[in-house]
């Protein structure tokens, strides 16, 4: 469904551009389109436990048919519990050497938002693209604090439980094909700047669906290159 719906923009695209400049005939070159669901044999999240700071080793998503992140608090102390931070991991072997990436989107299943799902407050995230050439899957406990390449600012919501969202990540995959990464790796976490300084946020866990029977529902990575 998902891809069909890209592919008729496409094509609005085209018939659009083909009828503007009079008279003249015009040449329209359309880009080509993949989309590439993530590993769930990769795919996972890593869990810190905030009271004691120990970090616990990875959960894969194939045993759990979820990714992870953000921070778990206690509903009724108010406490924050526990910091999970979720990867997802896509092969790029689909795209050429050469390929020129003119837009990117990762869209996700959110299957659950805790404790602010009835609530309108942003839930602070950042996404980062690491390098998995330095740090190839799959996923170990020290990848919670690897470094990254490029970062970008996002929000999930309360509203978004048993949706799907869809995120720009035209920058990040753009940075990943530029060096011949054999995967694009996110990871999700939350974003405690950003909550320390504005006080219209709040903290929530949220648990995206990666389940590999259930692909309707799975991380996918749609891409659009020359």
């Amino acid at each position: 469904m998902r891809k069909l719906w890209y592919l008729a923009k496409a094509a609005l695209l085209a018939l659009a551009l083909a009828g503007c400049g009079g008279g003249s005939a015009a040449v329209v070159v359309t880009p080509t389109v993949v989309e590439i669901f993530s590993d769930p044999t990769l795919d996972g999240d890593i869990t810190k436990d905030l009271a004691t700071g120990l970090i616990g080793a990875p959960t894969v998503a194939t045993n759990t048919m979820n990714v992870l992140g953000g921070i778990d608090v206690n509903p009724v102390t108010g406490v924050s519990v526990s910091e999970s931070r979720g990867f997802l991991i896509f092969p790029l072997a689909a795209l050429p050497s050469n390929a020129s990436i003119q837009f990117a989107s990762l869209t996700v299943f959110v299957n659950h938002v805790s404790f602010v799902t009835s609530s309108a407050a942003p839930i602070p995230f950042l996404l980062d693209s690491i390098d998995t050439i330095l740090f190839p899957p799959p996923i170990v406990s020290g990848d919670f604090d690897s470094r990254f390449r490029t970062s970008r600012s996002l929000s999930f919501f309360g509203r978004d439980a048993g949706n799907f969202v869809e995120i720009n990540v035209t920058s990040l995959l753009a940075d990943a094909q530029a060096r011949l990464l054999p995967q694009f790796e996110v990871r999700f976490l939350f974003d405690q700047a950003r909550f320390q300084n504005d006080l219209t946020t709040t903290r929530g866990l949220i648990e995206m669906d990666d389940r590999a029977t259930n692909t309707s529902r799975a991380p996918l990575l749609h891409v659009e290159f020359f």
